[in-house]
């Protein structure tokens, strides 16, 4: 794998000193320009270092959730890249944690951010890895192929190391009644396929929330413009599939273009030097999308 230090999607400033030392969490794909990991991190990573920081998330939260409202004076913002906490949805275990491309923290307030760019944008938010090989895909008895256990879902046992994932039931007080509902071998998953990625940052926002005693969360997905109509589409749908009404407006999409447009209206000079950065690698790696900004989605 190439060097991800040197992939030119990586803005220069992405990364703390600490996190350019040896142990950082590269993903695969990590020195290629194509890297979704690498373009989060110099979107956020490097708006650390940036002189509007607090005002242009603040904008960039009202401009995309409604459940955050306007202050005075904009709160102060901590951003964490790939944040892990395995205990929070009992990850623990031999499988991947559920891993955030940019926590962002205020002293009330917790926003998760998922992040895509030409790596994966096209093909949208990860499904459920046990699909197909080690589970139907179904909810219900029967569904466990692998281990034929009478599990509705085979990751609610545990197996070897992996401890059980608490998603359904802490999905309870979130989630519409329906989707926990016994299935058969017709039926399919309501979080087998995009919704599995979704559900998880969702979960991990409303779990933080809670531990931390912070009054608001939310989850903003982003992605290039290019492939707007297919993220929109899967985050209108666990919106409107998954959540219960009450809930739908904590998560969103919003385009990088957006993104751009918000840190330019800051009038600042690093966060202007770091749209052009992004709409240059947008340009060169992506191309110019043709899509228009997706309609916001209705309850």
């Amino acid at each position: 794998m190439a060097d991800p230090l040197d992939n030119p999607t990586l803005h220069p400033r992405a990364l703390t000193e600490r996190e350019r030392a040896p142990g950082f969490k590269w993903h695969s794909y990590a020195g290629s320009p194509r890297s979704s990991q690498a373009f989060c991190l110099s979107a956020f990573g490097t708006l650390r270092s940036v002189s509007a920081r607090d005002r242009v998330l603040e904008a960039l939260f009202r401009h995309a959730l409604p459940g955050f409202p306007p202050r005075r004076r904009p709160r102060r913002w901590s951003i964490l890249p790939e944040a892990e906490s395995p205990e929070l949805l009992s990850e623990l275990g031999a499988q991947q944690a559920t891993s955030i491309d940019a926590l962002c923290l205020s002293s009330d307030e917790v926003v998760c951010i998922e992040s895509k760019f030409a790596t994966d944008a096209e093909h949208g938010f990860g499904g459920c890895s046990q699909f197909p090989k080690a589970c139907a895909g179904f909810r219900g008895p029967g569904s466990d192929i692998a281990k034929q256990t009478d599990a509705w879902c085979r990751l609610e046992n545990w197996e070897g190391h992996r401890s059980p994932r608490a998603y359904w039931s802490l999905g309870k007080r979130w989630f519409r009644p329906e989707i926990f509902n016994r299935q058969t071998a017709s039926d399919v998953c309501a979080l087998r396929g995009a919704n599995y990625q979704l559900m998880r940052n969702f979960l991990f926002a409303a779990s933080i929330a809670e531990r931390d005693k912070k009054s608001r969360f939310g989850v903003l997905a982003i992605g290039p413009r290019k492939y707007a109509s297919v993220l929109a589409e899967q985050v209108a749908a666990f919106r409107r599939d998954i959540l219960l009404p009450d809930f739908r407006d904590l998560i969103a999409f919003v385009d990088y273009e957006e993104y751009a447009d918000i840190l330019d209206a800051a009038n600042a000079t690093d966060a202007a030097e770091l749209a052009e950065f992004l709409r240059e690698r947008i340009r060169h790696v992506v191309g110019r999308g043709d899509a228009k900004r997706p309609a916001p989605a209705s309850n």
